[in-house]
């Protein structure tokens, strides 16, 4: 029979290369980070762009206790005070959605990580009151194809059939996993969970790509289907969104990231120093 119990020198491996999330930096230089980069967005519309790139941003980083003090800033008042129960929860809202459609580009250990951290800042009325129905898993087979591959030629036309036959030449199931459960299923939206419009999970997508790093060509990828976002849902479509899906707008999103990943792991040149 298995032991139920690790022996000690596993459980000390277990310890070793990095198996700590990333601690959150000092709070005053997180409120720095946030504020001056926040004060970049110059519309409600923005500010909640903000909020969801930064989430994203974070969530790569793998800094959870950063995405708490997130929830915090975000939901505070100029005197520290809690917002409104409804504001607060439209703020956690946006960040899990944010979090949860990172998984597609970060994957899922670091996913469940961020979305713990977040939870874990949440208010005991915000936890309450947050939606806990599913309608992505009342979405049936067909549709998720259906809405995975518009999603994704969006992005990715004129090149989504040769991108297509080159993914399946990877693993026969892989093209077909990706329209299906990640396009379909979880980065478009359907009736009930329309936290992120089509241009903002584009802008989430870079961010998470661009904190990354060495994932290149995705990262222009996504940059493309970010700029290719307008006219996506003309009904919903905002200026802000439209805005977004712009090369300034594109700028914006990877400086943001940019800004918030220096203060939460370094710089490139600091990293390398190490």
């Amino acid at each position: 029979m298995t032991s139920s119990r690790l022996s000690q020198g596993l459980r000390h491996l277990l310890t070793l290369r990095g198996a700590s999330a990333v601690p959150a930096p000092p709070a005053h230089a997180l409120d720095q980070a946030f504020t001056s980069t926040r004060n970049t967005a110059k519309t409600p519309g923005l500010t909640n762009a903000w909020l969801a790139v930064t989430t994203g941003t974070l969530l790569t980083a793998n800094s959870p206790d950063s995405i708490g003090y997130l929830y915090k800033f975000a939901t505070r008042d100029s005197s520290s005070n809690p917002k409104g129960l409804s504001e607060r929860v439209a703020a956690a809202a946006l960040m899990r959605e944010a979090g949860v459609k990172c998984g597609v580009f970060v994957g899922v250990p670091k996913t469940i990580n961020g979305l713990a951290g977040l939870y874990q800042a949440l208010e005991d009325d915000v936890k309450a009151v947050l939606p806990k129905d599913n309608p992505r898993n009342q979405a049936s087979t067909t549709t998720n194809q259906e809405n995975g591959l518009k999603l994704f030629k969006s992005v990715y036309d004129p090149h989504t059939e040769k991108l297509l036959a080159k993914l399946q030449s990877y693993h026969p199931d892989f093209a077909g996993w990706i329209v299906e459960h990640e396009y379909g299923a979880l980065l478009s939206n359907v009736p009930g969970h329309n936290h992120l419009s089509r241009t903002l999970t584009s802008a989430v997508a870079v961010a998470s790509l661009r904190a990354s790093g060495g994932v290149g060509p995705q990262l222009v990828s996504h940059v493309y289907g970010l700029l290719k976002a307008r006219g996506f849902d003309l009904e919903s479509e905002t200026d802000d969104d439209r805005w977004l899906a712009s090369e300034q707008g594109a700028e914006w999103v990877i400086a943001l990231a940019d800004a918030i990943s220096d203060v939460v792991v370094g710089s490139p040149l600091e990293r390398a120093k190490l």
